[in-house]
This record gives structure tokens, sequence and C-alpha cells, in this order.
């Protein structure tokens, strides 16, 4: 499905900008043509192609000025690393502390792997991510985290946010692999601190070495 303003409702409040994924939805003057003319407060405006049927901005429009309608050509987005890549993939996984195989988007059923490969080919945000996977286009919260520590994994820190006032956005949160020392095990300190935890079993899972998981 693909989103769809209703010119004559909306007031261009600009909420559906702040909380759309792909960053799809602007505000732009209205014109001539537009309901009220121009000279009054700007409108959504919609990039067809960039919409991925998230429909945050359907949930959160306080005048029910977006709406959703059925695509007459659907389309799928996916990324795939091909046998020359598959090693970075492995590597940019395994510097993030995630497998490969690891689900990262329930919603849009995309692992790791295609994150790594599309991070690998380019994308340098979680929108680009977005639209080069269709990750982070269903609930658009619980991807969102690894999806930032991939990035940083591959070089991308302080990513500014897109739009600037998006709503979207949340911190890294830490993870057994962040109480690694030097000797690729969690620190003793950590060990005796949560004994109840087997925190270096999941770091190693999370690593890929299951033999030591």
């Amino acid at each position: 499905m693909v989103a769809e303003v209703l010119l004559d409702k909306c007031t261009g409040c600009g909420l559906c900008v702040n909380v759309c994924p792909t960053v799809a939805l602007s505000l732009r003057g209205r014109t001539e043509e537009d309901p009220k003319g121009p000279g009054t407060r700007r409108v959504a405006a919609l990039v067809e192609d960039a919409c991925y049927n998230a429909q945050n901005c359907v949930e959160i429009c306080p005048e029910d000025a977006l709406t959703m309608h059925v695509l007459q050509e659907p389309f799928h987005v996916t990324t795939t690393a091909d046998d020359t890549e598959r090693e970075a993939v492995a590597a940019l996984c395994r510097h993030a502390g995630v497998h490969p195989k690891q689900p990262i988007c329930f919603c849009a059923e995309t692992r790791a792997s295609e994150i790594a490969a599309a991070i690998l080919r380019g994308a340098s945000s979680p929108e680009e991510v977005s639209l080069a996977t269709g990750a982070r286009t269903g609930c658009t919260e619980l991807c969102q985290q690894p999806i930032l520590r991939l990035l940083e994994a591959a070089g991308n820190v302080n990513i500014a946010k897109n739009p600037p006032g998006g709503f979207q956005w949340y911190g890294v949160a830490a993870t057994a692999v962040d109480l690694l020392d030097g000797s690729g095990h969690v620190a003793p300190e950590y060990a005796r601190q949560y004994p109840i935890y087997p925190l270096d079993r999941d770091a190693q899972a999370l690593r890929g070495n299951f033999e030591e998981a």
C-alpha cells in the first residue's frame, strides 16, 4: 500500500514528516491548484517511490489527512550479499556483535546480513538502510538499535537525524558484546557482579562463536 495526502484536510503541521522512516514526506508551499490556494500554510508532499507502507503518518495525523490505498503494481525491496561480499558482511556483523543470520527486522523479515550488505554498498543512515532493505518500515522501533549498531560498526558515527526533528530515532542500548575485554571475553568483574547471567556465553553467541557459547 502507499500513502495519499488529502490536500483539503492537510493543515501542514508536519507531524507526518517527522515519523516517516524513509523520508517519503516533506512540506511544500500550496499552489493555485491546491485547496485553499497559495499564501496559506504549507501542505504535505509525498514521494510515492519512497513510501514503504509504514503507516506512521496515518496514525499520527490529527486531521485524518492521510490515507492508504493499494498499489496497482506491488514491488519487493531487498539487498542480497553476493559471493564476493559474504566475508565482509560476516566481518561487519561480527564487529557489531550480531550474527549474520540474526533477524533484525521481524516486520520485514530482514536479517543482519542484508542490513550489512546494504551498508557495504553505501547506505550510511537508517533511512538509506530502510530504502535499500525495507527494514524499519513495520513497527519502526524494535530494529532501530541493531541498525544503528551496524552503521556505527561500519564507521558511520554521529549520523544526523533526517528530518532534523524526526521522532523515530533512539539511542543504542548496551549488549553483552560491549562487556568484552581485550581477551575477547566478558571482563571478570562483570561476570562476578552478575553471576546468574551467562554474559560471556551470550556475547560469544552474538559474535558467532558458538563453540564457546
